[in-house]
């Protein structure tokens, strides 16, 4: 063991470049290309305690992501959360959490995990979980499953990204049901998958931003927001490029060039 105490951290979102279902044999999957924001951050220390606990008390999902981590090893962990990320708005502050909370007890245990693992078990802790175990890199993730879908070659094209909340009650995602998307839209998710590669391969930022508009487009007719038009138009029409959409939540993200 590194010691008498673990930390680590992991970053948040502003929602989802792409999202959608995919055909994986005879079922859908719904899957997430969502875009990190390493200034959103959830910070978690671990260390030995004479019981099982987590501060703040809420920070359930953290807890047993930690308990997960742990496994059956013997004795017992203290799990305090620091984080900065909007809870129940969409930017991943319950993945984020777990995320840090994982990879918090891996540094007590002085273990090396990798982003796959990591997600497994956050998966196991909050049932449905964003990507951003995998940090900055770019790709498709299954969040019912924990599951890689596709990694993309290449890295997210320079922007500047303005994370808009655009106002309502606070959102579960595990409340939200997952849509029931039609055949042709399924068919639309397969071709914007492959143009959002091909973006980022790229390096192409107004094809990345093209995707982020008709994936948030589509998904007005699942949970519609009464502000998404208003907003796109308005940054369109001031000379961004995109904007993203939580798949559960409020908040959006308008997509800048980086000058």
């Amino acid at each position: 063991m590194s010691g008498c105490f673990g930390r680590a951290e992991a970053m948040g979102h502003a929602g989802e470049i792409l999202q959608g279902g995919v055909r994986l044999g005879e079922r859908v999957e719904p899957f997430l290309v969502t875009l990190p924001v390493p200034e959103f951050r959830s910070a978690v220390t671990v260390r030995r305690g004479s019981a099982w606990s987590v501060t703040p008390a809420w920070k359930t999902k953290a807890f047993r992501a930690a308990k997960l981590a742990w496994g059956s090893l013997d004795g017992a962990l203290e799990v305090v959360v620091n984080s900065s990320i909007p809870v129940g708005r969409g930017c991943g502050s319950s993945t984020a959490d777990c995320v840090a909370a994982v990879r918090a007890v891996a540094d007590f245990l002085n273990a090396s995990w990798g982003a796959e693992v990591v997600a497994r078990l956050v998966q196991q802790a909050e049932l449905a979980s964003d990507a951003t175990m995998f940090d900055l890199k770019p790709v498709a993730f299954l969040p019912r499953t924990g599951e890689l879908l596709r990694r993309f070659d290449g890295a997210w094209p320079e922007m500047n990204v303005e994370v808009i909340d655009m106002g309502g009650p606070v959102v579960e995602t595990l409340d939200c049901p997952v849509p029931s998307y039609s055949a042709s839209e399924l068919d639309e998710f397969a071709g914007l998958l492959i143009e959002l590669e091909a973006a980022v391969a790229a390096g192409d930022a107004v094809g990345l931003g093209r995707v982020a508009l008709r994936s948030g487009a589509i998904h007005q007719r699942y949970r519609p927001h009464s502000q998404w038009d208003r907003l796109t138009m308005r940054a369109m029409a001031a000379g961004a490029f995109g904007v993203t959409l939580a798949h559960s939540g409020t908040v959006a993200g308008v997509l800048w060039r980086s000058f």
